[in-house]
């Protein structure tokens, strides 16, 4: 089916992809079938939960008037039924999908990968599917696998699929959602960020969670740079999805630290169902960043590494004190420390540190002087001003974009990393970059 010339023929669909992608598509008829394979691992395929996301992005599509044929090696036998008590939510959906639990991009020791399943059944040339939606890379993520490098193994896999369905067809992919690794249910799977290589040092919950976020932040930073990377390069049939901004509390959405629960999956399935509607609706879908990130996992001051490539050296707390990695066993230093609390106006060092005109001692007239309100460009990033970019920063502009916190005027033009006089989920962004490097 050429699903370009398949769109002229459907009733336009009005779909706002917002800050917070709400959508709203107005009921059509759709002339064809589109067919829709959902490619990845255990949260495509519905670990716990039955239908995961698929479920709501059919129905969404459906009762909007679209003919959508969900295909994929997987429940390709028939339709399953969602029934929800507390909601009242009552429908049937075609269930079949191309998702696989415990899965990889790529197979290494331990784990099958997504890349050599699909080579190996063929399943793009068999189902030729219209849109293809691939989240991948949360088992990589969860065994601490090369995460430097999993952009290029995306890349393998991504460039299989192009090469295996039409032009005509679209190619989304996206990044993963966050998780929670001291969630007793799967505690256990975090194990190689608990303790160094050769198990001589061991790290806390907390110092644990603010890797594992830090891993996350670092691959879905690689999704976004391929997606731009193909489309620059002339591929126009493949596109970039977020629903990391669609899971935005670990807490109450994810069923296990891994999974989403229904809550979760229903906002993944309306994530879905704007994008898919946009693009289905001739529109070149626009994928906006949140103005919310998920709130940070606590004490993320006490990460041994802002740099976090291996949380196995131990050997980083104490030898690099005066680097970008701060000393977790200075508490005070990383995210609460007002100039006006700590400021001794005997020592002269306190310009470099407390750059903050409005928290300073009056009594010193050399510090409004010496430290202006704004900041050089070399700073920018280092939030909490001490001297230093690391992922206590990025914790503290997620708290500070969430609600949870506030930033001096000082801080604010530090967070401003693109200088566009506003502080938002893109300088985060550019932030994680450049703590990632």
């Amino acid at each position: 089916m050429k699903l370009k010339n398949t769109l002229a023929v459907l009733t336009a669909a009005v779909c706002s992809v917002s800050a917070v992608m709400t959508y709203g598509i107005t009921s059509g008829v759709a002339e064809e079938t589109i067919k829709i394979m959902s490619i990845g691992d255990s949260i495509t395929d519905g670990y716990g939960t039955d239908g995961s996301y698929r479920k709501f992005l059919y129905h969404n599509l459906t009762e909007s008037g679209y003919s959508i044929d969900m295909v994929g090696p997987n429940w390709s036998w028939g339709d399953a039924t969602y029934s929800d008590s507390t909601t009242g939510d009552n429908f049937t959906y075609d269930a079949a999908h191309c998702g696989y639990s415990g899965y990889a991009i790529k197979e290494y020791s331990g784990r099958s990968g997504i890349l050599e399943t699909i080579q190996s059944g063929n399943y793009l040339s068999q189902y030729t599917p219209d849109i293809v939606i691939l989240q991948i890379g949360t088992n990589d993520v969860i065994d601490n696998h090369e995460i430097d490098s999993a952009g290029e193994r995306l890349d393998v896999l991504a460039s299989y699929i192009l090469e295996n369905i039409s032009s005509d067809s679209a190619l989304f992919i996206t990044t993963i959602p966050d998780l929670e690794p001291n969630r007793a249910d799967v505690y256990s799977w975090f194990g190689n960020y608990r303790h160094s290589a050769d198990w001589q040092t061991y790290y806390s919950d907390e110092e644990a969670a603010a890797y594992v976020k830090q891993q996350i932040d670092n691959y879905n930073a690689q999704v976004k740079k391929l997606v731009e990377e193909k489309q620059a390069a002339g591929v126009s049939n493949i596109y970039y999805g977020n629903v990391n901004s669609a899971v935005t509390d670990v807490t109450t959405q994810l069923k296990d630290g891994v999974h989403p629960n229904d809550v979760g999956y229903k906002l993944m399935g309306e994530y879905w169902t704007g994008v898919i509607g946009a693009y289905l609706s001739g529109e070149t879908p626009e994928v906006t960043e949140p103005s919310t990130e998920p709130t940070p996992e606590p004490t993320t001051e006490t990460q041994p590494s802002s740099e976090a490539t291996d949380p196995t050296e131990p050997s980083t707390e104490e030898t690099q004190p005066t680097s970008e990695v701060t000393d977790p066993t200075e508490p005070s230093t990383e995210e609460t420390q007002p100039s006006s609390e700590v400021t001794d106006p005997t020592e002269p060092s306190t310009e470099e540190t407390q750059p903050s005109s409005e928290v300073t001692d009056p009594t010193e007239p050399s510090t409004e002087e010496t430290q202006p309100t704004y900041e050089p460009d070399s700073d920018k990033g280092d939030v909490n001003l001490n001297g230093s970019v690391t992922v206590a920063d990025a914790a503290l502009l997620s708290k500070f974009l969430v609600g949870n916190d506030n930033l001096s005027p000082a801080m604010l033009k530090r967070a401003d990393l693109n200088d566009d006089g506003k502080v938002n989920i893109f300088d985060r962004i550019l932030l994680i970059k450049k703590i990632i490097g």
